[in-house]
């Protein structure tokens, strides 16, 4: 069996244009990685190569305590459980790392490091982002529920595009002076009434599911960890810390909270009703965050994920597909719909020179929609386009009897 990426492009596109159904985007690293920010792997090295003396050396001891091949998140969180096991003495050591005060810096020092690296200019042009921004605004300002997006990234290119485009949105925190979490205003959902949700479902939500660069989690005059705050371009003060990469132990409540809420929220998310989600730049390696997507999957038959992956596919990931009917992973190499998997063939009809297909590479024979920019500016050749997929396919000369998981029924 073999794909059409000219049937599946458009179909896809058909898929996020109804305006009464949930749509929602999950974006991991190579979201990031695309224009130049360095993944979870270069950002763990990077951050070997700014550190110095002691803190390198403990660096270094935790990454050889973990079995594997660790990287700079499970280093922060074996970081969280020494920080629970030493607690407030100053005389207990784990691994070379003595005292509270000693785990407690080396925690902050990585941190800022990792700030310091992603809040970097990118290395090349963050259009992508930018194009994307604009297609939230063009497209979904009047749809029945607010765009979600979450994203594992800490840094603020999310953020900075969708400033640029004018996109209003909410990321859980209010306020002006010090914008502060309040996860009441993350579960708000319409009233029974019908009434608009709050805030305005015009404005996109932004879920940071790994934390921020711009979460800090300052002390409180009584010099206890308060609250989690929001403050853009802030530098660090002495005794805060970046609320940076959620710890699966019981440390540090406050800092936990904004990660805690905007799990649940993903999991209700993917929960109610008809409900479309792009998962884009993300490889499954997340093992907790996979459980809630696959959770979703089996228990909400109107829930459909669409995958874009940018590396061919492997054994794992095929499994997924094949195991949940409702998931569709589309890799450069295959694609896998249903629980079928299969290679792409080659598109239904020539490409003419009129045509802009960035979801298609004739040279490589790859479909493309695993790298944020060819999504982006296949988003981009769509912007202010709304005509049905049936005029689209007529006018190509296409069949109509293609469809995705989930597509039946939904209107637009």
């Amino acid at each position: 069996m073999k794909h059409d990426p000219l049937r599946a492009a458009f179909e896809i596109r058909e898929q996020m244009s109804p305006l009464r159904r949930r749509l929602g985007f999950f974006c991991g690293a190579g979201t990031s990685m695309a224009v130049g920010i360095p993944g979870i792997d270069g950002l763990t090295i990077s951050v070997s190569e700014r550190l110095e003396g002691l803190l390198k050396e403990q660096y270094e001891n935790i990454k050889k305590d973990i079995t594997g091949n660790p990287n700079v998140e499970n280093i922060l969180d074996r970081i969280r459980i020494y920080r629970e096991l030493i607690g407030d003495s100053e005389e207990k050591e784990i691994v070379g790392i003595k005292g509270a005060t000693s785990v407690k810096n080396l925690d902050s020092v990585i941190c800022q490091a990792i700030s310091d690296i992603v809040k970097q200019e990118p290395q090349k042009e963050s259009k992508p982002h930018l194009v994307f921004a604009q297609w939230l605004r063009a497209l979904h300002s009047n749809r029945d529920f607010p765009v979600e997006l979450f994203t594992t990234n800490y840094d603020l290119l999310i953020e900075q595009a969708m400033e640029s485009a004018s996109v209003p949105f909410f990321d859980g925190f209010i306020g002006s002076v010090h914008p502060f979490f309040v996860p009441e205003s993350v579960e708000a959902e319409p009233s029974r009434e019908g009434e608009s949700i709050y805030p305005p479902r015009a404005w996109t939500r932004l879920w940071k599911l790994h934390g921020s660069i711009n979460w800090h989690l300052p002390k409180d005059p009584t010099g206890t960890k308060g609250r989690v705050i929001r403050l853009s371009g802030a530098e660090i003060k002495k005794g805060e810390e970046l609320a940076i990469f959620p710890s699966r132990e019981k440390y540090a409540q406050s800092r936990k909270l904004p990660f805690i809420t905007f799990q649940d929220r993903l999991r209700r998310f993917l929960s109610i009703g008809e409900c479309l989600v792009i998962v884009i730049g993300y490889g499954f390696s997340d093992e907790h965050l996979n459980e809630i997507m696959f959770q979703g999957l089996r228990s909400n038959p109107h829930l459909t994920i669409i995958a874009f992956m940018y590396l061919p596919l492997i054994k794992e990931i095929i499994r997924y597909g094949e195991e949940y009917r409702n998931l569709t992973i589309c890799g450069p190499d295959k694609m896998c719909i249903g629980g079928m998997v299969g290679p792409w063939s080659e598109p239904g009809r020539k490409q003419k020179q009129t045509d802009n297909w960035p979801f298609w590479d004739n040279k490589s024979k790859k479909f493309m929609l695993g790298d944020f920019n060819s999504f982006a500016s296949f988003l981009e050749a769509f912007i202010g386009f709304r005509s049905s997929i049936s005029d689209v396919l007529k006018n190509n000369g296409l069949p109509k009897d293609i469809q995705m998981p989930g597509s039946e029924g939904v209107q637009g």
